[in-house]
């Protein structure tokens, strides 16, 4: 026992006697990637444990025993580490120690500018940069402006005023002061690039003529029909070359990934059928090219032209835009405007009143709401007034609702500039029905106007009359919706429309012709000796008790070929019905009554069918049999002959109830 406690007292005498810890270190493992992030280890010799404050402000402290070691963020800066070694005895040792965190600047900073999509003069920047936390931008064309910041993982943009090279800086950022810039210039420019629409003020448009043609940008000299306040102008001058015309050269070769055709509005004195020519060109091989040849169709006012380029070789980069107005003739100082080249999925044929729903061209589209559906069929009473082959069919099904109906939207704005109502033939089940029609802006709905037409027969078609008298023309009104029996819950009914189509609210010429319209001028055109005029019916029985007709007299010694023709307001339309019939009274059976159709425009474009009648002193019906006519060539004109091949007598002959007919 004795030894013992002289061993536990020597012990305690040493621990007693240690002295306190020395060569006080703290060692600081800055972490690389400016996160902050320290490992802090102390050491030193004769210590038992530690406490180490972290010097951050915080007052925190951590304990720890010999070899172990603790982590801490800091922002960048420099903080005393205070440091406490204990001995076993309870002796403290003390060292304070600077900790500097420095962050590293930003490394491998790259700048992406790309241009905005949906502006000709703006930008789009990112930026990337190694150990950046976040990016300011200046785009170098206002100094008093504020840099915009931009994460590293997002993007900022910028629209500039005008064109000219701008210098581009970005600051990457890290955690602490250090930056990096990275500069980058950028050119903005007015690329010159299809739809070409001449308002620029920024682009140049520069034309390079050729064959005696002279063009250069100048104020829309007629604003109807084209709101352009610029236009293209070119003349042909006296003696100019047949194929003179002008060449703008683009940017960029033209895309023609999504349209196939390209549209230009044109403006012409000469009379309808001139001749313009539109070329495409490579830049740099004139033989890589393609070329299309459109007829005008207006004298003197615009029109919409479409090139459909759909069978060219498009594979190929075209860069030059060509234009020849009037092409294979020589120059007679005709000055000629064009505008809106641009690329289209437009029909050659626009679509806009009036629409007749009978061209293989145009597709005719048609949106419906509140249970009605609208497609095109075939006419299901080729009669009366309407003897067209197809016609819209809306069925308003049954439950459907009070309000259905369909549109359809054209290529262009109505022109209501001279005529300010629209007739409509329609076929109904049912009279005494609410027939509306709305008309709306393509781009805002909310501009809109609308009239309702109360029918008046059932079972057959009529033209019903909608009167937009003091519309505003500049409203745009380009969807055309048409309600059948608004008001009225649906039914399953079937509704027929056709022949869309502007009016003055005159009652159109056209056939069938009867002579019973007191809204009409029948005017007839005299040749030969003939007279014509609309009389009282001289014999009202058999199969004509109508109350007007059209009486001929052939003169005496009048010409073998003396006749009379009416002019109608429209080419007949021959898509269903092929044969003409017509009432007849004459005092002689046997005779030739000839009936002669010709072009408005050239009489040389006709043709003819002979009929002999038999009946004397009565009426009868006669049928002008026209099987396989071009209905292209527009026939407008009714010419009639009685007892064609001899000399006038003073004889009297009657017409009537002029129309197509199976």
């Amino acid at each position: 026992m004795a030894v013992v406690s002289c061993v536990e007292d020597d012990l305690t005498n040493q621990v007693q006697n240690l002295s306190a810890p020395q060569e006080l270190d703290i060692t600081f493992n800055i972490l690389q990637d400016n996160s902050g992030t320290v490992t802090l280890t102390p050491s030193s010799s004769g210590a038992a444990s530690y406490e180490l404050f972290y010097g951050d402000g915080s007052e925190e402290s951590i304990e720890l025993l010999p070899g172990e070691s603790t982590e801490r963020v800091y922002d960048e800066g420099v903080y005393s580490i205070r440091l406490l070694a204990i001995s076993l005895n309870g002796k403290v040792s003390e060292i304070t120690k600077d900790l500097m965190v420095s962050f590293r600047a930003p490394e491998n900073l790259v700048i992406d500018i790309t241009s905005d999509p949906n502006t000709s003069f703006g930008v789009i920047v990112t930026a990337t940069a190694d150990f950046a936390t976040m990016f300011e931008v200046t785009f170098g064309e206002d100094a008093t402006l504020p840099a915009q910041s931009l994460s590293t993982t997002g993007e900022t943009g910028y629209v500039y005023s005008s064109t000219g090279d701008y210098m581009v800086t970005v600051t990457a950022f890290s955690g602490g002061a250090a930056t990096t810039t990275a500069t980058e210039m950028v050119s903005i420019i007015d690329p010159f690039l299809l739809p070409i629409d001449f308002e620029s003020a920024t682009l140049a448009y520069n034309f390079i003529d050729f064959g005696g043609a002279a063009s250069a940008k100048v104020a829309n000299p007629d604003p109807l029909g084209n709101n352009s306040s610029f236009v293209a102008e070119t003349t042909k001058n006296i003696g100019a070359q047949v194929f003179a015309g002008t060449v703008i050269e683009l940017d960029e070769a033209i895309d023609f990934t999504t349209f196939q055709k390209i549209k230009l509005d044109s403006w012409s004195p000469l009379p309808a059928g001139a001749i313009v020519k539109m070329k495409l060109e490579n830049a740099l091989d004139s033989n890589i090219s393609t070329e299309l040849d459109v007829p005008t169709a207006a004298t003197s006012s615009w029109e919409t032209l479409i090139f459909d380029f759909s069978a060219a070789d498009l594979t190929q980069q075209y860069q030059k835009v060509i234009v020849f107005y009037d092409f294979g003739n020589a120059g007679n100082s005709d000055t000629f405007y064009f505008d809106n080249i641009e690329l289209t999925g437009q029909s050659p044929i626009a679509l806009e009143l009036s629409l007749d729903f009978e061209s293989t061209l145009l597709t005719y589209n048609f949106d419906n709401f509140g249970g009605a559906n609208t497609s095109l069929v075939s006419n299901p009473d080729i009669s009366g007034l309407n003897t067209s082959s197809m016609v819209g069919n809306l069925n308003k099904s049954n439950g459907s609702q009070v309000w259905a109906g369909s549109f359809i939207e054209l290529d262009n704005p109505i022109d209501f500039s001279l005529m300010q109502m629209i007739s409509i033939k329609t076929w109904s089940p049912q009279s005494g029905i609410t027939v509306k029609m709305k008309l709306e802006n393509l781009a805002d709905p909310n501009i809109n106007v609308e009239v309702d037409v109360v029918n008046t027969v059932a079972n057959a078609w009529e033209e019903l009359t909608f009167d937009f008298t003091g519309i505003t023309n500049t409203n745009n009104y380009q969807r055309v919706v048409v309600f059948f029996d608004f008001g009225n819950a649906g039914a399953g009914t079937d509704y027929y429309f056709d022949d869309i189509a502007l009016t003055d609210g005159m009652a159109a010429l056209e056939l069938p012709v009867t002579f019973e319209d007191t809204t009409l001028n029948y005017s007839f055109t005299d040749f030969g000796g003939a007279a014509t005029l609309v009389i009282a019916n001289p014999d009202a029985t058999g199969i004509n008790t109508t109350a007007t007709v059209a009486n001929l007299n052939k003169s005496n010694g009048s010409q073998v070929w003396a006749g009379s023709f009416i002019e109608l307001d429209a080419p007949v339309d021959f898509t269903s019905l092929q044969k003409i019939k017509l009432k007849t009274w004459s005092p002689q059976s046997g005779i030739v009554v000839k009936m002669k159709l010709e072009n408005s425009a050239d009489a040389n474009i006709n043709t003819e069918v002979d009929v002999i009648n038999t009946v004397a002193n009565g009426w009868e019906e006669l049928t002008f049999d026209f099987t396989g006519i071009n209905s292209s060539n527009n026939y407008q004109k009714i010419v009639v002959f009685f007892d064609f091949g001899n000399a006038g007598t003073g004889v009297d002959y009657y017409f009537d109830e002029i129309e197509l007919t199976n």
